[in-house]
């Protein structure tokens, strides 16, 4: 009794199934290299970077400060002009260089013979960091000046032996600390203090050849 009654109710809803099932649509035959199945959900969205551009996002792009610059009457890696020099006024060049980088306390500016470094040629610091230029021989005012390798305060130039061609390199330094030596220190000690302290720099280096002036 249990069977027949359980039979007739598949008869009887086997029909109803069918037809829910039917929504009176007909499937597209697949092409013929369609070979992966279809969902049937709605595609997900792809959230976009702001610009229309799903997927992407803009870098954070920061731009580098340029490197600082020294400029001087003479381009880099050329001669020196003899009134720069011990054979000739022995004056100190103009030099002009970029606005200094944020953090400098005070600027430097050095004179070394890249052949015979143990010589000081120049070192004077204390120079106000707003300052761009120093004239041809100029000390700057309140400036730290210190003893060169000649025994005088200041600025003595390219004096390499006759017939040899000397490398001069000469620097401008951005300083982090206020200078702690006096006027009429070593210059040797100076240049290490100033090297020391040195946040950025810039260098341009000239030869001089010993008697050209002569």
């Amino acid at each position: 009794m249990i069977v027949r009654a359980a039979l007739l109710c598949l008869v009887v809803c086997a029909p109803l199934l069918t037809a829910c099932n039917d929504d009176g649509r007909v499937l597209r035959e697949p092409r013929p290299d369609q070979n992966a199945s279809v969902s049937t959900l709605a595609p997900v969205t792809t959230p976009t970077d702001g610009v229309g551009e799903p997927g992407l996002s803009l870098p954070n792009i920061t731009t580098a400060p340029p490197p600082p610059t020294l400029v001087a009457p003479f381009t880099d890696g050329s001669p020196i002009d003899v009134r720069h020099t011990c054979e000739g006024a022995d004056l100190s060049p103009a030099l002009s260089w970029s606005a200094a980088p944020e953090g400098t306390v005070e600027i430097a500016l050095t004179l070394v013979d890249i052949d015979t470094p143990e010589f000081a040629h120049w070192a004077i610091a204390g120079i106000d960091p707003l300052s761009t230029a120093l004239g041809e021989g100029a000390v700057p005012e309140f400036a730290i000046t210190s003893i060169n390798g000649a025994g005088r305060p200041g600025y003595t130039g390219p004096c390499p032996p006759s017939g040899e061609t000397h490398r001069y390199r000469y620097t401008v330094h951005f300083l982090l600390q206020q200078t702690e030596l006096g006027d009429a220190a070593p210059g040797s000690d100076l240049l290490a203090s100033v090297e020391g302290a040195t946040l950025s720099s810039a260098s341009i280096i000239g030869t001089y050849t010993g008697g050209a002036g002569a």
